[in-house]
């Protein structure tokens, strides 16, 4: 599943921290526009779920087996103009976050980061088991 999730982030290099992977420790990440909160689940499938500023949420589990299950998200944007759209838009929305708090799969704030830290050239992790935040240097992007 790590190499799963490394290949889905291949745009922007990322990757989980190598020791989540040896011992299957949940965490967040935060880099290149993006906060990833992972978990493993008791099945050996890895959940995660990342935001970003520039794009639309993403919620997947991605099973031993190789095939993966998109979770639903919301959607990004309504017709402001239609009464029933904002109505469903902002339901979606709260059922979402309920469905968010249920699971744990809101990405740890940076609250606390370190103050010198590069979010382009640095990952930023930690694990939920270590509340001290890592970083790593992260390789470059690919040509794609």
């Amino acid at each position: 599943m790590a190499e799963s999730f490394a290949a889905y982030f291949r745009p922007w290099a990322l990757a989980l921290p190598q020791v989540a992977v040896d011992t299957r420790a949940d965490g967040t990440l935060h880099a290149r526009g993006w906060a990833v909160r992972w978990r493993w689940l008791p099945d050996g499938a890895l959940e995660f779920r990342a935001t970003n500023r520039m794009s639309n949420d993403r919620w997947q589990t991605l099973f031993p087996d190789g095939t993966s299950q998109q979770e639903s998200t919301p959607p990004e944007m309504y017709a402001d103009d239609d009464v029933e759209a904002r109505r469903a838009y902002r339901q979606a929305w709260k059922a979402y976050k309920a469905a968010l708090d249920e699971r744990d799969m809101h990405p740890r704030a940076t609250t606390d980061s370190p103050k010198k830290w590069d979010s382009e050239n640095q990952l930023l992790w930690s694990l939920d088991a270590d509340s001290s935040w890592k970083i790593e240097t992260l390789p470059p992007r690919p040509e794609i």
